[in-house]
């Protein structure tokens, strides 16, 4: 497989090009994918905190039930809702995030054209042979004839 945006030869499997960067995966794999992943985010916190303030009160219910001294349930229930607080903030963290991405998205036309394929050259456009220069080392390493010494 060769790169579109290069010509370099790279492996089938690979996402991105090893000479350019460019993304060689079709772009209609990723389509949806920010808003399909920002609609998952919502509803997973949506679901943590609806069913967890529900578990909460069913647990504060049954332990006051069973006799447990009310200290004991406030700090569980302080505990539990900072849990429960501290994964709602994180996962509303991301959701910026995936806005963002949401939006380039929509951006992008919609008669998005891939890529263009590099033509192969013709006779035409090769180049000339050229001599290929010399090496540092051919120009400075000689051979050393020997010098005749006079006697003094």
């Amino acid at each position: 497989m060769f790169c579109p945006n290069c010509g370099n030869s790279v492996h089938g499997d690979l996402k991105y090009c090893n000479g350019c960067g460019k993304r060689l995966i079709a772009d209609s794999e990723s389509d949806g994918a920010p808003a399909k992943m920002l609609n998952k985010v919502l509803i997973t916190l949506f679901l943590i905190v609806f069913f967890g303030l529900a578990l909460l009160v069913g647990l504060v219910g049954a332990l006051l039930g069973s006799g447990v001294r009310a200290g004991d349930v406030i700090i569980l229930s302080v505990v539990y809702l900072a849990t429960i607080f501290g994964i709602s903030v994180t996962l509303l963290r991301q959701v910026p995030k995936l806005i963002d991405a949401r939006l380039k998205t929509n951006d992008r036309p919609s008669d998005y054209a891939a890529a263009p394929q590099l033509q192969p050259r013709t006779t035409a456009q090769l180049q000339d042979y050229r001599e290929p220069v010399g090496s540092v080392t051919d120009n400075t390493t000689r051979i050393l004839e020997k010098v005749p010494v006079r006697d003094a």
